[in-house]
């Protein structure tokens, strides 16, 4: 008798809970589209640059490892390319042979950057190309005085890096990139081609625009 009164218990209990419809869970297709879209990125960054082969890398008689300032804007065409230019500024690489001799490097590159994410990482591959300038202005070594010397050539450069997430949205970043000045020549001047690993510390920024609203049907 206690047995069948517990059993009816149970099933009163369980009346209301089956007479209860839980709602169904939205479809993501009832979501609403995302007004703002990821358009691209600006970073800045400073390193060194390193001469390394030829007459421009000789331990002797070459040149010395100089500091870099970098900047740089790109439009993202997806989650993997994107596109943009590079400038770049190479304030001191100072002779070891020459007291007095500095060179300072500009460079103005395009370039085209693909794009691996990976957990909260993104690891790319970059590759540019464009103009260097270079100067060395006057300078006296040994009593002899040295008339300042420029000159511009074509180049490349490409590396890669890798990017995390920082503060307040930013990312920082490694970047390590190998550039090639096909001709550094000037009037007093003669290095040929030089080449140079730059090692760069970044922060870049996401730059987010709205989406365009489109136009209601006639």
């Amino acid at each position: 008798m206690r047995l069948a009164a517990a059993l009816l218990l149970l099933a009163c209990l369980a009346l209301p809970a089956r007479a209860q419809v839980l709602p169904d869970l939205p479809d993501l297709g009832d979501l609403p589209e995302p007004t703002r879209y990821l358009a691209g990125y600006l970073s800045a960054g400073t390193g060194w640059s390193r001469p390394v082969g030829g007459h421009w890398g000789d331990g002797d008689a070459g040149f010395k490892t100089s500091r870099t300032l970098v900047v740089a804007a790109s439009r993202r065409v997806d989650e993997f390319l994107s596109y943009g230019a590079e400038a770049a500024y190479a304030g001191g690489y100072a002779s070891n042979s020459s007291e007095g001799l500095k060179l300072k490097v500009f460079s103005l590159t395009p370039f085209v950057r693909a794009s691996y994410p990976e957990g909260n990482k993104v690891f790319y591959g970059i590759l540019g190309a464009g103009v260097y300038q270079w100067n060395s202005p006057a300078y006296t070594s040994g009593g002899v005085r040295y008339a300042s010397d420029s000159g511009s050539s074509g180049g490349l450069n490409f590396g890669g890096g890798m990017g995390f997430p920082f503060w307040f949205g930013t990312t920082a970043g490694l970047d390590l990139r190998w550039h090639k000045i096909f001709n550094m020549n000037g009037a007093s001047l003669d290095l040929g081609s030089a080449d140079s690993v730059n090692f760069t510390l970044t922060l870049q920024y996401g730059v987010w625009r709205d989406k365009k609203t489109p136009l209601p049907a006639p």
